[in-house]
Order: structure tokens, then C-alpha cells, then sequence
């Protein structure tokens, strides 16, 4: 799998204008060749909240520190792990397979800024707090589970 370019990071001004929100943006538009007056075509998303990545990986280290199916693994791979096990985020696809028949493949989409807009990222983070819940710590409410990780006070 090709590995995808980097999100050049654009700020709107207020009159609706697209500039570089930072030098890593700007540097990345003169790689691109991209000069003041070109037609470039885009898909403007709301870019994901840093805050709410930190979240995510507090909670994972929740589950490290404090069940013992987590131990020695590290948050990213806590996140893929929950992901997969309740079949939150993933992609699939049906392989068949000779002599066998038709296999039902899935694996977690990546969570990245890139890749998953922050309504979608909020969507599997509550997912995550419910399978937590369904799975490994029954009667916690999600607020109860984001108490105890922000107790943890990890710098993640």
C-alpha cells in the first residue's frame, strides 16, 4: 500500500480565503509546485482536534495499566485491537477462497488526521467507551471511564 501524502493544513480567512495554516503547510504547497494564482482542486474537511487524539490514547493507556489483556502493548496498538475486536471503524471485504468459498475479510481503517475527520473519530471513540464498557468493565459509564484516564495523567 502506497503511503499517503501529508494534509497540507489550510486557515480561512475572513473573507473566505484558503491560506497555509503553518510553515509545514507552506513548505509542502512549494513542494507540490504551487503558486500564488494556481486553480487547485480540493476537499476541504474540518481538521481533527489534537485534544481529542490525546483522549483517545489516555484511555488506551487506561486499559494497559489496569486489565491484564492489555499489558505490553502499547496505545496504538490498544486502538486497532479494541477497533477489531468489535468491528468498530473497519473496512471488509468478501475473498473467496478455493474449495472453501467466500471468506469475510475486515481490518481497522487507520484513525489518522488524514484519513478520519472528527465527526467519524468522535463516532469510534464513544464506540470504544461502549465495547469497554459491554466487554471489560460492565456498569462504568463513558464518563466514569474518562474520570479514571484523566486520573492517569499521561502526556500522550
Amino acid at each position: 500500500m502506497a503511503k499517503q501524502k501529508r494534509t497540507v493544513l489550510l486557515r480561512v480567512t475572513d473573507d473566505g480565503a484558503f491560506v497555509p495554516a503553518d510553515d509545514l503547510s507552506k513548505q509542502l504547497l512549494r513542494q507540490r509546485k504551487i503558486r500564488r494564482g494556481d486553480l487547485v482542486s480540493a476537499d476541504p474537511k474540518k481538521a481533527r482536534n489534537p485534544t481529542a487524539w490525546k483522549r483517545a490514547h489516555k484511555l488506551a493507556q487506561l486499559l494497559i495499566e489496569n486489565l491484564d489483556d492489555f499489558t505490553n502493548m502499547d496505545a496504538h496498538s490498544v486502538l486497532k485491537r479494541l477497533q477489531f475486536e468489535a468491528d468498530i471503524g473497519c473496512e471488509r471485504m468478501d475473498v473467496k477462497v478455493p474449495g472453501y468459498g467466500v471468506v469475510s475479510q475486515r481490518w481497522p481503517k487507520s484513525m489518522s488526521f488524514d484519513q478520519m475527520d472528527e465527526g467519524e473519530f468522535q463516532q469510534v471513540y464513544g464506540q470504544f467507551c461502549q465495547h469497554i464498557i459491554d466487554m471489560y468493565w460492565n456498569g462504568l459509564t463513558q464518563d466514569q471511564i474518562e474520570q479514571m484516564s484523566n486520573l492517569l495523567g499521561v502526556a500522550a
